[in-house]
């Protein structure tokens, strides 16, 4: 897969009331990563930290949020205009959108949005975020060489899906369901899933 300034990252997550729900996040700007370098280089680094190479794919994307939240309390940038809540964290939130199964089929909104609507939980959107963050650490400081082999390798676990396809080129891309009705025919209902 050949590394472009389009990597795009889509977590995909089994929930009870919405079935597989599709997160799919653009990485950030140059312009962020410039002004979030340190906290993000610390994060990569303590994901690679361990002598133990399945800390990587197992454990790293998990703890990559608390690790980034930790490393900027301690420094001090964690809150404020400036701080790595504000402009990191909020960038990455809104670089990122929810496709789920709605009542027109595929349906999007934005992460945000999809937390207060209930279509993620709390454990659901603590696991996403790590996993964003993991990404943002990995899709700006590691070599460009690796980015996607160490994407893949901690994605195989989690069923990512490394793209370079924008959200709603990778919405479209969606199977369309096909449901039997009750005279046994096959009916195609929109992009709805089951």
């Amino acid at each position: 897969m050949k590394i472009n300034k389009n990597l795009n990252l889509v977590v995909q997550i089994q929930t009870t009331d919405y079935g597989t729900v599709h997160i799919h996040s653009t990485a950030v700007s140059r312009e962020i990563f410039e002004q979030f370098y340190l906290e993000l280089g610390k994060v990569f680094s303590q994901c690679f930290e361990s002598d133990n190479p399945s800390h990587v794919a197992l454990s790293a994307p998990r703890l990559a949020y608390p690790s980034l939240k930790s490393i900027a309390t301690q420094s001090g940038t964690w809150d404020g205009p400036s701080g790595v809540k504000f402009g990191l964290i909020n960038e990455i939130i809104r670089l990122t959108n929810v496709i789920y199964c709605g009542e027109k089929g595929w349906e999007t909104l934005p992460f945000d949005l999809a937390i207060k609507r209930g279509i993620i939980d709390e454990d659901e959107e603590a696991e996403v975020m790590s996993s964003l963050v993991f990404f943002t650490a990995i899709s700006k400081v590691a070599p460009r060489d690796f980015r996607v082999s160490f994407l893949e390798m901690a994605g195989n676990l989690r069923h990512w899906v490394v793209t370079s396809l924008d959200c709603m080129a990778y919405q479209t891309g969606l199977p369309t369901l096909t449901k039997t009705d009750v005279t046994g025919k096959k009916v195609t209902e929109s992009s709805l899933i089951s």
